[in-house]
């Protein structure tokens, strides 16, 4: 890929560790990089626009993120915990139907 999608990712990532921050740790890199790049070529092909298309970018920030917070949780509809309950979306599911705002007809 060429310099200008490697800054965008970058650029990505250092908001998402800021966002995430103490959920964060530094072995989490190559994980948030893998998300972002599977995400990013979901919307992509979602939306038929371009994976360099900045337009994806907040749809992307926002499943990369859920899906990072959500580890350990993966497969399942909710999770109770301390007297806490979460109920979880379908991330691919919502980021296609996001998406579908900005698409591109062929």
């Amino acid at each position: 890929m060429d310099n200008s999608i490697e800054k965008i990712k970058k650029d990505f990532i250092n908001s998402l560790k800021n966002d995430i921050s103490v959920n964060y740790h530094e072995s989490d890199d190559k994980l948030l990089t893998e998300l972002l790049e599977v995400y990013l070529e979901k919307a992509s092909d979602s939306s038929n626009r371009k994976i360099t298309d900045k337009k994806l970018l907040p749809y992307v920030y926002d499943a990369v993120k859920s899906s990072f917070m959500r580890r350990g949780d993966e497969g399942k509809n909710s999770s109770s915990e301390g007297g806490i309950s979460s109920s979880y979306l379908d991330i691919e599911k919502k980021l296609r139907i996001d998406v579908r705002e900005i698409r591109l007809l062929p």
